[in-house]
Order: C-alpha cells, then sequence, then structure tokens
C-alpha cells in the first residue's frame, strides 16, 4: 500500500513540474521586453514599466545587424505608462529589436537586442517593380514628389522603411504613393535629413539639381547654426563636427524658396 502510494506522489510530481515548464514565463519589466511575430510581416515590441513617471523617454529600434546600425522606429508619446507595446508593419528580412528609454534625471540606457523572427522577404521591389524599368515616379499627398531610377528608388525606399514610420504604396508597377505617418504628440524623423546608420547626419533629396534647395539649421534653443544655401547634390552626409555636440537640432527645408519642412534630428553622443 506504501509503494503504490509513493508510486502516486511520484506520477502527480511529475506532472505538476511538467506543466510548470511548459507555462510561459510572465512578461518581466524594463530593462527585459517582448517581440512577438504577428505574422503576415508583422512584429509586436511590447514592455512593462518599473519606473513609473520617472521614464520620460521610450524608443524602439530595429535593426537588421544585433551589434549596430539600429534606427528608432516609434518613439511612444506616453512613456509614463505601466504597460504598452508598437507593432512594426514595415518588417523586410532579419530583425532585431532593442529598446532605448530615458529617466528623469537624465540616466538612459539600451537593453539587450532581440531577434524578432527569420523567413521575411524582401518582396515589395521583386515583385512591385522590376529593375528592367527605367524610372519610378514617387507622389506624396496630390503632388509627384520625384521620378526616380531604379537604383534611386531602392535607396528612397530603404530610407523611407528604415528611418520613417511613413507608409509606401503601389500604385502601378512604375509608381507609388508615400503616405506620411501622423500621430498626435509623437515626432516623426524627416525622409529627407535623418541621422544615417554612422550616426551622421544624411541629406537625401534625389531631384536637388533641378530644384533650389535651401537647409537652415538650428540648436535646440532655437539658434541658427549655419545655412545650406544651395544645395546641389541629392545625396549629402554632414560631418559632426558642423553641430559641435550630442543632442537635439533643428532645420528648415525650403524648396524654391517655400518651407517645404520644418523637422528635428537627434546626435548621439558617442562613447
Amino acid at each position: 500500500m506504501l509503494r503504490q502510494v509513493l508510486l502516486l506522489l511520484v506520477i502527480v510530481f511529475s506532472l505538476f513540474t511538467l506543466h510548470a515548464q511548459e507555462a510561459p514565463p510572465a512578461q518581466a519589466p524594463l530593462p527585459a521586453f517582448g517581440v512577438g511575430n504577428l505574422g503576415k510581416n508583422r512584429i509586436r515590441v511590447d514592455w512593462k514599466n518599473p519606473f513609473g513617471e520617472s521614464l520620460i523617454q521610450l524608443n524602439v529600434q530595429r535593426s537588421v545587424d544585433s551589434l549596430k546600425n539600429f534606427r528608432t522606429v516609434f518613439s511612444t508619446p506616453s512613456p509614463e505608462l505601466p504597460e504598452n507595446g508598437f507593432i512594426d508593419t514595415k518588417v523586410f528580412g532579419k530583425m532585431y529589436y532593442r529598446i532605448f528609454y530615458v529617466l528623469s534625471g537624465g540616466a538612459y540606457y539600451f537593453t539587450r537586442p532581440k531577434k524578432a523572427a527569420q523567413g521575411f522577404e524582401d518582396t515589395l521591389l521583386t515583385q512591385q517593380i522590376s529593375s528592367e524599368r527605367k524610372t519610378v515616379t514617387v507622389h506624396v499627398r496630390n503632388s509627384v514628389h520625384a521620378v526616380l531610377t531604379y537604383d534611386e528608388f531602392v535607396r528612397f525606399k530603404d530610407s523611407i522603411v528604415n528611418q520613417t514610420m511613413d507608409s509606401l504604396f503601389f500604385l502601378n508597377d512604375s509608381s507609388v504613393m508615400v503616405k506620411p505617418y501622423v500621430q498626435q504628440g509623437a515626432w516623426v524623423p524627416s525622409p529627407y535629413i535623418f541621422t544615417n546608420k554612422q550616426g551622421y547626419i544624411s541629406i537625401f533629396i534625389p531631384d536637388a539639381a533641378q530644384k533650389k534647395y535651401r537647409i537652415v539649421f538650428f540648436d535646440e534653443a532655437g539658434n541658427k547654426l549655419f545655412t545650406i544655401p544651395h544645395l546641389t547634390e541629392p545625396d549629402l552626409v554632414l560631418d559632426k563636427a558642423n553641430f559641435l555636440h550630442a543632442g537635439w537640432f533643428s532645420f528648415e527645408l525650403y524648396e524654391n524658396e517655400k518651407l517645404k519642412e520644418r523637422n528635428k534630428f537627434y546626435l548621439q553622443k558617442e562613447f
């Protein structure tokens, strides 16, 4: 009888242990965070905030490399919320995610990167735009933004996907439309002037040779730093030395003396 009771206890304990091993762990708070594949090129990034209102900034960053080349794809307007998340719909290829967050007082942290999923393919170009086609027309709202060669379009598409939260729609096999992303209280990076993979300021305006573009740069206090009176190159990289220090900087982009965009960018401190 005693032997049967012991055997029963062993079976019950084994089942309990197996169930505990199979149960999914609860989501831990920052610096831990969750990454889930929702299918159809959608990745969910979610987190718990253990800092309360002391958490004053939180950015979700993405890269195809787990060690570098991370770029911000989402900046939450409400970092103080106890739980929040973001769904990335611009997934192409293997992606890694990390979270950059700032606490009151200036302390900032980067989480360890997490791999989202494998097997995504950048079919956006291969299925919709043929490399044999000479040009691709890019529409923004109700106007033609640019007419690009295939190689120029690939670079433009990459800047939209990796540097902004805008949407890219294919109208037909030779034209696309950019739909700017708008979220109340959230900062949307510029598709024209942005921080590149090396941390420098990249200016990418495909029709710079056809139109007159002027750019005025300002520091965080609104003081004018310098002006590019006439941009003649479609692809230009500015050295960090032009901005003297890390932090936020703003700019005004004029097309034929008409204000085209007013935005800002962030230069991270080098370690």
